[in-house]
C-alpha cells in the first residue's frame, strides 16, 4: 500500500482520510491537538451547519477564475454528500431554510462520526504532533525528521480562530514548495466602528436590509439579522458582507453600512402606520409611537437622531413623522476594521489555484504534494458553504487519488 500522511484532522483532512482509506491506502493523519475535529465542534454556536442544499458556484469565493472549482462544486452535489453521510452514520435535517444541520443539532455527532469511521477504515492518527518541518529527499516526505510518506496532503486549514488550535503553518510549507499565497483578510467576521451613536444600542438584534456601500456606492444587500455590539456591529447579515469589506478596507477605501430597520414597510406604508397610530395613540408620550414596533433602545436612538422636540404624540408634525421614517430606514454607520483573523470563521485567500491541478487537487509545483480545504484560496458564504468546500474538495482529491 502506498503511504499518505495528510496534516491537518479537521473537516477536509478527516473526510480525505476516510476516503483514501476506503480505496486501500494506507493514511496517517498527524494532528497539533489533542483531538480531531476541535473546529467543526465550535461550529455554527455547537450546532455545526454542514452544508446548503441551494448549491451554486456563487456560493464560493475565489481570486482565481472560479471555473476552476465548478467540477470540484458540481461533483459533490447535496444529493451525492447526503448518501456519503448517510453510509457513516450520520443523518441531517433542515435547520433554517437550505442550511443543514446534524439531526442531533450537536456538532459532536459529526466530529465524532468521521474520527469514528476513519478509525474503522483503518486511518492511524497521531495527536499532539505539531509538524514544524518537512523535507524532501530521494521522492519521499519527511514530517518533523521522523515520519515519512511519499505522498503528502496538507489540510492544515488557516489562521482563523487560532485559539481553537488552527494553524497558519499550511501557508509557510506551501510558500516552501514554491506556491503562491493570495492576500488573507478574515471573513465571516465581525465589523468594528468609531460611532459613538450606536453605543447604547449594544445587544439589540434585528431583522433589517443592510446594506455594503463602498466609496458611497452600494455593493450589495443583504436581509438578515443585525446584532449592534460594544465594538460595532454582528449578526448574519454581517458575516455575508465582510468579506467584501475586508477586501475593501484592505485598499484603504471609505466603507459604511446602511441598516434599514423596517425593510418589510415601504416609505408611504410606514407613513400610514405611524398616522395611524398618532390618532389612536395621542393622548400617549411621543416615544410610545414606536412601542411594540422597535426595541426600546431603538425607539431612544431613533428619536434622538430625528431630533423630535415634542413631548406628546398628539404633537408630532407630518415633518416630525418623516424624521422617524427616514430615521428608522437609513442607519449609517462607519467600519474602519473588522474583528480580525481570532474571531474570523474563515478566511479569504489561501494557496493559489493557479498552481493547483483541480482535477486531482496535486501540486503543480511539487511532486506528489496535495491540497484541499480552507488553506486555498477559497471560501464560501455564510451558510455551510465552507463546509461544503472542505467535504467536495476533499473528496475531488481522494477519489481522483491514483498511484
Amino acid at each position: 500500500m502506498n503511504k499518505i500522511a495528510i496534516i491537518g484532522a479537521g473537516a477536509s483532512g478527516l473526510f480525505c482520510s476516510i476516503i483514501l482509506a476506503q480505496k486501500g491506502y494506507c493514511v496517517t493523519l498527524l494532528e497539533k491537538n489533542t483531538k480531531a475535529g476541535r473546529k467543526i465542534l465550535a461550529s455554527g454556536n455547537g450546532k455545526c451547519n454542514i452544508t446548503n442544499t441551494n448549491l451554486s458556484l456563487n456560493n464560493f469565493n475565489t481570486s482565481s477564475n472560479n471555473i476552476l472549482i465548478k467540477d470540484i462544486i458540481e461533483q459533490m452535489n447535496f444529493k451525492k454528500l447526503k448518501e456519503i453521510f448517510s453510509n457513516m452514520g450520520l443523518m441531517m435535517v433542515n435547520g433554517d431554510g437550505t442550511k443543514m444541520y446534524p439531526m442531533s443539532m450537536q456538532a459532536s455527532s459529526v466530529s465524532e462520526i468521521l474520527y469514528d469511521t476513519a478509525l474503522h477504515n483503518g486511518v492511524r492518527f497521531i495527536f499532539n504532533e505539531e509538524i514544524q518541518n518537512i523535507h524532501y529527499k530521494n521522492e519521499e516526505y519527511i514530517l518533523n525528521n521522523k515520519y515519512i510518506s511519499k505522498y503528502l496532503i496538507l489540510a492544515n486549514g488557516s489562521n482563523a480562530m487560532l485559539k481553537l488550535g488552527s494553524s497558519d503553518s499550511g501557508y509557510k510549507f506551501a510558500k516552501q514548495f514554491n506556491h503562491k499565497i493570495i492576500n488573507l483578510l478574515p471573513s465571516l467576521v465581525q465589523l468594528k466602528s468609531k460611532d459613538k451613536s450606536i453605543y447604547n444600542l449594544s445587544g439589540v438584534k434585528v431583522n433589517a436590509a443592510v446594506t455594503l456601500v463602498i466609496n458611497k456606492k452600494n455593493i450589495k444587500t443583504v436581509i438578515a439579522d443585525v446584532l449592534f455590539t460594544k465594538y460595532g456591529l454582528s449578526g448574519n447579515s454581517i458575516l455575508e458582507l465582510s468579506r467584501k469589506t475586508a477586501i475593501a478596507l484592505s485598499k484603504n477605501n471609505n466603507v459604511v453600512i446602511h441598516i434599514d430597520l423596517m425593510p418589510e414597510y415601504s416609505n408611504k406604508k410606514l407613513f400610514e402606520l405611524l398616522q395611524n397610530r398618532k390618532q389612536i395613540l395621542k393622548n400617549k408620550e411621543s416615544n410610545f409611537l414606536l412601542k411594540s414596533i422597535i426595541n426600546d433602545k431603538l425607539i431612544n436612538f431613533v428619536f434622538k437622531n430625528s431630533n423630535i422636540k415634542s413631548k406628546s404624540i398628539e404633537k408630532l408634525t407630518k415633518q416630525d413623522i418623516s424624521n422617524i421614517i427616514y430615521c428608522l430606514k437609513n442607519v449609517n454607520v462607519n467600519v474602519y476594521d473588522t474583528n480580525g483573523f481570532e474571531n474570523a470563521e474563515v478566511i479569504s485567500g489561501g494557496v493559489d489555484l493557479n498552481d493547483i491541478n483541480t482535477k486531482t487537487m496535486e501540486s503543480k509545483k511539487q511532486k506528489n504534494l496535495y491540497f484541499c480545504g480552507e488553506i486555498l484560496d477559497v471560501d464560501g458564504d455564510c451558510g455551510g458553504y465552507n463546509f461544503h468546500w472542505a467535504w467536495s474538495s476533499a473528496y475531488n482529491l481522494a477519489n481522483n487519488f491514483k498511484k
